[in-house]
């Protein structure tokens, strides 16, 4: 147990960092200029964190058991464990128990902390993209507020003041407004921010068909309205990604943006990852079983491509079965039994027979005859115990 802990914990770590520094790009462009950045990227990152642990998890726990039962079988420790009258499953027997665990685990986390995480998430990325002007706003760059678009050349350190402000505004029957000014600065009037402007110029053209119409005002001091009360966000449940899981299973209606069968593609695709914990430690014990004398890198290769194939399978017949009268379920756990059902039966295999895994199946072809055209290193030997 204390051996195969430290590779998943490892896993884990090593998983979530790599995930997380994908998504700290995003999160950073939103929270730059604000006098709490730090606190709001690890509040956005912990919001990430469930979805992140929902394949780290699974990922972790069979590399961890691969990862221990070849370093034991190598050195030839399981040997001397089995020569004590211990089997191989009663050896290993702790990470199907880890399994069973991280099972439980992992349906909490697809289950409540996933869809709780990504609202929180999305709650928090509305608020800082309806933030206040001068948070927002970013040296010689183009924005969008509102039906203005404003363009600063440049922030003063204080970040309340600016200069060579140049705002452009579309009005009703083609018309527009541009606004120019050399030096700006930040102004609350009652509940409502405010971009105080001074000398500068406005051009308004009401009707672009009268191009001579064209009004031209100069002014010493000009209030542009940049923010205004919030409204609140939205409640939760308005994608099927924020649901719990019993409230997916009882959704029985489709959603703004999911159909009844996108909400039980998504049921299913998280059961079948979380619940994936119980048949993973079976595989990397029985791929793990290596030969001290022999050893074969191809089995870690194929190790790591197990976990891959399972995910895109898994979203594959989810995807697939959306069209399907059966519905995207019964292809799901199709796939789940087919899976189970190889790593139990390898799984038995593997603790009850002699040899490893490869060359039980070589051993196995030369038993039916059909190795007679295949190289001679490739050819079936007798087991000896």
């Amino acid at each position: 147990m204390r051996q195969s802990l430290i590779p998943i914990v490892g896993t884990i770590v090593i998983g979530l960092l790599v995930l997380s520094a994908a998504r700290f790009l995003i999160v950073f462009d939103l929270v730059l200029g604000n006098d709490q950045g730090l606190l709001i990227v690890a509040r956005l990152l912990g919001a990430f964190v469930p979805h992140y642990l929902a394949f780290t998890l699974p990922l972790s726990l069979y590399w961890g058991s691969y990862v221990t039962v070849r370093q034991l079988t190598v050195s030839s420790e399981a040997n001397i464990l089995q020569a004590t009258g211990s089997s191989i499953g009663r050896t290993f027997r702790t990470l199907l128990v880890l399994g069973a665990v991280f099972a439980c685990i992992n349906v909490a986390v697809v289950g409540w902390l996933q869809p709780l995480g990504r609202y929180a998430y999305r709650a928090l990325s509305y608020k800082l993209e309806k933030a206040d002007f001068y948070l927002r706003v970013r040296d010689s760059t183009f924005m969008n507020l509102g039906p203005r678009t404003v363009f600063v050349e440049k922030i003063n350190p204080d970040r309340q003041s600016f200069e060579k402000i140049l705002i452009y505004e579309r009005l009703d029957k083609g018309g527009s407004m541009t606004i120019a000014a050399p030096r700006g600065s930040i102004a609350k009037l009652g509940e409502r921010l405010s971009l105080r402007l001074n000398g500068g110029q406005r051009i308004l053209i009401e009707n672009p068909a009268e191009p001579d119409n064209v009004q031209m005002m100069n002014f010493d001091v000009l209030d542009v309205p940049v923010g205004g009360v919030m409204e609140p966000f939205r409640r939760r449940g308005g994608d099927e990604q924020e649901l719990l899981l019993p409230e997916l299973l009882r959704q029985d209606k489709p959603l703004a943006d999911a159909s009844v069968a996108d909400i039980s593609s998504s049921t299913h695709k998280r059961l079948v990852i979380a619940l994936s914990c119980l048949f993973l430690p079976m595989l990397g014990i029985v791929l793990g079983v290596q030969s001290a004398r022999k050893k074969n890198l191809y089995q870690s290769i194929v190790a790591l491509l197990i976990v891959i194939v399972y995910h895109q399978l898994v979203e594959f017949m989810g995807d697939f079965g959306k069209g399907l009268a059966a519905g995207p379920a019964a292809l799901l756990w199709f796939t789940y039994a087919i899976f189970f059902t190889i790593s139990a039966v390898l799984f038995y295999k593997t603790t009850t027979g002699i040899g490893t895994l490869p060359d039980r199946f070589w051993s196995t072809v030369s038993r039916w005859g059909l190795d007679a055209n295949l190289p001679v290193w490739r050819r079936g030997k007798p087991q000896t115990p």
